[in-house]
């Protein structure tokens, strides 16, 4: 059984955050979560939940025996005081890794969801299709930051990102060293999906959350 800085980085792993993303995620600053994972300091309980959420796990999951109580970060979640933020649905994620962004403020299909920390500067996606379960399952929210990235780099590969194809096609994807130096492979969760070499792309955003909202 592990320990609770290694369970923390486990699920931290888990989702493909950096200790940078948590950090801004909570409103906090990434040495804090460097802490935690090497045992030196805990989560305060107002954090469990923000944290909970984040890695997409339970308050039983994340806190284990060792970490706090569950129910006593669920008592501070719901505290009038507690930071969180309430971002309207700005488009979803269907079956094949399609995604759609609504255009011209359309966003009332879905209203809005809460978010557990207290500031993002990007949009939120509904996850709706079954076909890339289990890593984002249908009712998940994804978030993102447009105008995102003008071209795929180094730093891309093994992370998951939502692309605007040349063809116009916006896809949810993970991107993979291409066969020859300085080439990229976009592919999917679902194995039915066929991957897409050398991608001529609009622009690509970094996943940088997904948990149920």
């Amino acid at each position: 059984m592990d320990t609770w800085p290694e369970r923390l980085k486990r699920f931290r792993n888990a989702t493909r955050l950096s200790q940078a993303k948590v950090a801004r995620a909570l409103g906090i600053a990434p040495a804090s979560v460097a802490q935690w994972e090497i045992g030196r300091s805990k989560p305060s309980l107002e954090r469990l939940s923000a944290l909970a959420a984040l890695y997409n796990v339970s308050l039983e999951e994340l806190c284990g025996n060792d970490l706090g109580s569950p129910k006593e970060a669920l008592r501070h979640s719901n505290c009038d005081g507690n930071p969180s933020l309430r971002l309207p649905v700005s488009g979803f994620v269907a079956g094949a890794d399609r995604v759609v962004i609504f255009e011209n403020g359309d966003i009332q299909e879905d209203g809005e969801v809460h978010l557990p920390f207290p500031i993002y500067d990007g949009i939120v996606l509904r996850v709706t299709g079954e076909s890339m379960v289990p890593r984002y399952r249908p009712g998940e929210v994804i978030g993102i930051r447009l105008p995102g990235r003008p071209c795929l780099g180094l730093k891309f590969i093994g992370r998951d990102i939502v692309a605007k194809l040349s063809d116009g096609q916006v896809v949810l994807k993970t991107v993979a060293a291409g066969p020859e130096p300085g080439s990229f492979v976009l592919t999917s969760v679902n194995p039915m999906v066929p991957p897409i070499y050398n991608p001529e792309i609009e622009w690509a955003a970094p996943i940088d959350f997904h948990m149920l909202g």
